[in-house]
């Protein structure tokens, strides 16, 4: 275990970002769309993960071509356009026939998703139902996101964890690059005309209910670079371009030099992250001799200077595996 700065403030004491006012929970006006009791709250140290960059996915959901990201405008509610839509925080705001609408009033707002398909299709979306998620994450608002399936003209749930469950999907602003062993692979674009369902089980949700708000500061401090460099290190995209080399099952204890996630572990050192992968690797954890950025990024001091200016490191993390082991991630 490496000792890092910590802070004596509690995650669960988080002020992160504008929210709006207390949202109740849904009155479930599909059954299928039943929430999860208390999603992805996983104790620092035994956090299981998959490949998704979405949950091993960077977003895993029903569709056979999923959606990578959905656009603002055009919105609809009914019979009504919702002009000027944006995000602040988890919560949306628009413009209904001149009027500001928030929170709640965006049940029904129907949004077009982008689909991954190469060929420009998009899709129906739509809120179905919202309400805040469980303490520590009671800033952040859980929507319950359908898309229309043309084939029998339903509208059926977005989101889906491994299991097939039916899980919610928080809006995070931006859009990711969702190729894998690419250069830009698992990367994140700011686009003022976009913003992405993340669904529940996935790198960027589960990024932000640890405590990484992309669009929120700690202490002063812009998140965003961190959520981005949570979501390599959840999916072992070591080499930061988009390949994950993680499995489901695989056992992460991650923290900063911020304190909102701390090391709790007396584990192996593995490797200290920025946004673009592992910035290094302690060698004498694991080998990852099989990596293709190996030999540049290996480094027996890995991680001594987490967060010190001149390094640039923003997270690390330890794993409870043998050392010098390769193990095939």
């Amino acid at each position: 275990m490496r000792s890092l700065p910590t802070s004596s403030w509690l995650l669960g004491a988080l002020l992160l970002g504008a929210c709006a006012g207390p949202i109740e929970p849904d009155s479930n006006p599909d059954a299928e769309l039943a929430i999860a009791a208390d999603p992805l709250q996983a104790e620092n140290g035994g956090n299981l993960n998959g490949g998704n960059l979405n949950g091993g996915n960077l977003n895993g959901n029903d569709l056979s071509n999923f959606v990578v990201s959905v656009n603002f405008n055009p919105a609809r509610k009914n019979d009504y356009t919702v002009d000027n839509v944006w995000l602040q925080g988890t919560t949306f705001y628009g413009y209904e026939k001149g009027q500001v609408i928030r929170d709640r009033e965006f049940t029904g707002v129907e949004f077009r998703g982008n689909l991954g398909d190469g060929e420009g299709g998009t899709v129906r979306m739509r809120i179905a139902g919202m309400n805040q998620a469980p303490a520590p994450n009671s800033d952040i608002t859980l929507y319950s996101v359908q898309y229309f399936d043309t084939t029998d003209y339903a509208w059926k749930p977005a989101c889906r964890d491994a299991a097939g469950t039916v899980v919610q999907a928080i809006p995070i602003a931006g859009v990711w690059n969702y190729q894998q062993d690419v250069p830009g692979g698992g990367s994140k674009y700011s686009d003022p005309e976009r913003f992405t369902f993340a669904c529940l089980g996935g790198a960027i949700a589960k990024c932000t209910l640890w405590g990484y708000r992309p669009w929120a500061s700690y202490n002063g401090t812009p998140l965003e670079q961190y959520h981005q460099a949570c979501t390599r290190l959840v999916r072992a995209d070591y080499c930061g371009n988009g390949k994950t080399y993680t499995v489901p099952g695989n056992r992460i204890n991650l923290y900063d030099p911020l304190g909102i996630q701390q090391d709790t572990e007396g584990w192996f050192f593995e490797a200290a992250w920025d946004v673009n992968g592992a910035k290094c690797f302690y060698a004498l954890n694991r080998t990852h001799s099989s990596l293709p950025c190996f030999s540049s990024r290996q480094d027996l001091l890995c991680g001594v200077d987490l967060g010190s200016s001149n390094m640039g490191m923003l997270l690390a993390n330890e794993t409870p595996g043998t050392l010098g082991m390769d193990p095939g991630w």
